[in-house]
């Protein structure tokens, strides 16, 4: 008996999160928003892999910096730049990155302005121009004006 009564309990559980994150992402994958924000860049590099793989990984990196407080936003993109360009590297690649970043937050705007979550792990897949990714993610709490969860 026990285990029936655990059993309902933990079907209740799963049927509350699933709700939960449905109703948070709007029915949406966060592996397709992630996709649909590099759309343009992909449809220009797809037949790189290295450079597909690329671009999804500065989308992450971008969707995460852009869920930062806007006060973290500049010191964030200066260490993303630091960790990916070499001390010797010119000044295109740093545009490149700062382009790719303008993009992702333009389009993150235009077609997901209230999605808030922060991405904690991506696992990412590319051969021949065919992409799989699967995105695990945390939404990100409504906070009041005092600061605190909601």
């Amino acid at each position: 008996m026990k285990k029936s009564k655990k059993s309902k309990q933990l079907k209740k559980w799963q049927a509350k999160i699933k709700k939960k994150r449905a109703a948070f992402s709007d029915k949406v994958k966060m592996s397709e928003v992630i996709l649909k924000l590099a759309e343009p860049l992909l449809a220009k590099y797809i037949e790189n892999d290295n450079r597909v793989k690329t671009i999804i990984s500065l989308t992450v990196i971008e969707w995460n910096k852009i869920m930062l407080p806007d006060s973290m936003h500049d010191e964030t993109q200066e260490r993303v730049i630091n960790h990916l360009v070499p001390p010797n590297g010119d000044a295109e690649q740093i545009g490149a990155i700062l382009y790719i970043s303008d993009l992702i937050r333009e389009r993150k705007e235009r077609y997901y302005p209230n999605l808030k979550c922060v991405i904690t792990k991506y696992d990412l897949s590319v051969s021949n121009g065919n992409i799989t990714l699967s995105v695990d993610y945390v939404p990100i709490k409504k906070q009041n004006k005092n600061g605190t969860a909601e």
